[in-house]
């Protein structure tokens, strides 16, 4: 959980291999360019390869029956912005259109989000980075924007769902005021968890814990989201202590 930039990349079938190649390596070469910390080589996406599967859902929503589907061919490269972010998989690839399942002991088939040509699917959780201050925080956000960005001027389709607000608005402010309202949502859900826990199970760690002004954070959350998601009594913290307000 945390704000994060969500993408969706696509590209027509008539593109060879070598071509979607060279366009993963141009948009590899300008995340190094614009200064991600760490940026991997173009490599071919396997079946089965980490974050390039789609995700299907199948039957009914209560049926709660869903998996995800591996690319069959495709190319892609992994950036990582900086401290606290997370890193992102950039690349074009091809998928099956259908996708088998088994539910309620019958087995059948359930179309996927691919309709043909090049396509892909990521998120980037850049929440984190705030924990190295506002700056830093803007910087590493806007480098993914940026890449995304890139990838338009290459002629890839982009699709964006920036819960800061910034891909829409580029208004600094907004997405400083989004990162805000997550950083209490965080903390108060973080808190709530670890306090429903205690002594139950092992225990519960997210990086809002190590932020100094967590207490701070946690008590704003409950102000502004707690009542709205039906938590009831919210938690103020003392030191390591929790008590309820009465």
């Amino acid at each position: 959980m945390g704000l994060a930039i969500n993408y969706k990349l696509s590209a027509a079938e008539n593109l060879s291999s070598a071509v979607v190649r060279e366009l993963v390596s141009r948009a590899r070469l300008y995340a190094r360019k614009i200064g991600c910390a760490k940026t991997s080589d173009v490599t071919r996406v396997k079946p089965g390869a980490p974050n390039t599967s789609l995700f299907v859902r199948a039957g009914r929503e209560e049926d709660c029956c869903f998996g995800f589907v591996p690319a069959k061919r495709g190319w892609g490269f992994e950036t990582w912005p900086g401290r606290g972010c997370e890193s992102a998989f950039f690349g074009l690839c091809q998928y099956p259109r259908r996708a088998p399942f088994v539910l309620r002991g019958k087995r059948g088939f359930t179309p996927t989000d691919y309709k043909g040509g090049w396509l892909f699917k990521g998120s980037c959780k850049t929440q984190y980075a705030n924990e190295h201050g506002w700056p830093h925080f803007l910087r590493c956000h806007k480098t993914i924007i940026s890449i995304l960005e890139f990838w338009q001027k290459l002629g890839v389709t982009v699709e964006t769902n920036d819960e800061g607000g910034y891909w829409a608005s580029r208004s600094e402010e907004q997405l400083k005021e989004r990162l805000r309202q997550y950083d209490g949502l965080v903390a108060m859900m973080a808190g709530a968890f670890k306090d429903a826990v205690e002594g139950t199970s092992p225990a519960v760690n997210s990086p809002i814990f190590a932020r100094n002004d967590f207490e701070r954070l946690e008590a704003e959350g409950w102000r502004e989201f707690g009542s709205k998601l039906g938590f009831g009594i919210p938690v103020v913290r003392s030191g390591q202590k929790a008590q309820r307000r009465n």
